[in-house]
């Protein structure tokens, strides 16, 4: 019997995007076989500020929870100083032009939501410098049609979250420490709290562990090939 993966199918306009989990192992190959895209951190500065002041807004233990839920557990395959979950993602975008493959990785740095696309090279990468980063490819998936997507997922992991309101999620708590933060559930509410000091930092972490014992959470073209039709064609798990 084959392996249950969890998978998610968004629409948008013309574009279907297929969302598989990929774990640690695939997601390295895939990577070493694709290309990163430039970020466009503008972009998502003006998102979050927009929701700035929304009381439903998407919070970081809202959207740990809500990755968690779609996709099952975080990897522990990042950098756990600036960091606390990373979820690598296979996106299969079809098109009336085609179908193309992209590697996203829906991670926090600093406290902060990232999504980093790669486009996966399905005839291996032998000829690019995999380092470079570049810009979006307008006949397959242009910057206007990524913006849009990351809006509507965004949006989508927005909305999700909201049930973790109705259905009170388990006690924990995550640390990041390169920005003395720590955020989870406890005492029958959300929390993200940001400590100037590292002795204030250090005692907070203390003080949750001893009121709720929660410890803190934690051929190259064939070979290819194999890899993608692994994936996508996965019995899908129940979300």
């Amino acid at each position: 019997m084959k392996e249950s993966r969890h998978h998610l199918n968004l629409k948008r306009k013309e574009i279907s995007f297929d969302l598989w989990r990929l774990n640690d192992q695939e997601y390295n190959q895939l990577r070493e076989n694709s290309l990163p895209i430039k970020e466009n951190l503008l972009f998502l500065f003006i998102l979050y500020l927009s929701e700035r002041d929304d009381p439903e807004r998407l919070t970081l233990p809202k959207a740990f929870l809500t990755l968690e839920y779609l996709f099952g557990q975080t990897t522990t395959f990042f950098d756990d100083w600036k960091g606390s979950f990373s979820f690598p993602l296979l996106v299969r975008l079809t098109k009336t032009n085609g179908q193309f493959y992209y590697l996203l990785k829906v991670s926090d740095h600093r406290g902060t939501l990232y999504f980093n696309w790669y486009r996966v090279v399905e005839t291996g990468i032998d000829d690019y410098d995999i380092n470079i980063y570049r810009d979006p490819f307008d006949l397959e998936f242009s910057q206007d049609e990524m913006k849009e997507f990351l809006s509507y997922f965004y949006g989508y992991l927005t909305g999700v979250s909201r049930r973790f309101d109705k259905i009170p999620p388990a006690p924990f708590f995550k640390k990041i420490d390169s920005n003395n933060i720590i955020y989870g559930y406890g005492s029958g509410e959300f929390f993200e709290k940001h400590f100037d000091s590292e002795e204030d930092y250090q005692q907070a972490i203390k003080s949750f562990e001893e009121f709720d014992g929660t410890k803190v959470m934690e051929n190259k073209s064939e070979e290819l090939q194999l890899l993608l039709q692994k994936i996508t064609h996965s019995p899908n798990a129940n979300c």
